[in-house]
């Protein structure tokens, strides 16, 4: 895993009308200064984006995600580690990415994806075309 990442379960619950999913209560809530929300068609891959100040938050809200992080800080202990988490209505899940560490995702299933970003500080990020990321990954799923 790489050092740092965070993945945090959260708790639903169903019931007749539905099922409600809890994002945060009290101290888990953080301070959002920025939050973008984006709808993922089928498929599509978005990445790569990478903070150097801050730690960005990324939770899927409809649909499912394959999120792929990648470590490149120097003097890491897990630099070149390649991560997946899938998360969305099928597993909430609240994913925290440190700063330096690339990101990225791809929606999967048949049902477009809603995924929301946010971070503490107003810092926009970079995104980095696939050869300036260099990350070694095919974003084909393959079955294990």
């Amino acid at each position: 895993m790489i050092e740092g990442l965070r993945v945090r379960e959260l708790p639903s619950r169903s019931h007749v009308r539905g099922y409600t999913v809890d994002l945060w209560q009290g101290e888990e809530a953080p301070p959002a200064s920025y939050a973008r929300l984006h709808h993922v068609f089928p498929g599509c891959v978005e990445a790569w984006w990478v903070r150097e100040i801050t730690p960005e938050r990324v939770v899927c809200l409809r649909g499912m995600i394959k999120l792929v992080v990648f470590d490149r800080r120097e003097g890491s202990p897990t630099r070149e580690e390649v991560v997946e988490v899938y998360l969305g209505e099928y597993r909430f899940r609240e994913v925290e990415i440190p700063p330096g560490v690339l990101l990225g995702w791809k929606a999967v299933g048949h049902e477009p994806a809603l995924v929301l970003r946010y971070a503490e500080a107003a810092e926009e990020g970079r995104r980095l075309s696939p050869e300036e990321a260099g990350v070694p990954y095919d974003w084909e799923i393959v079955m294990r």
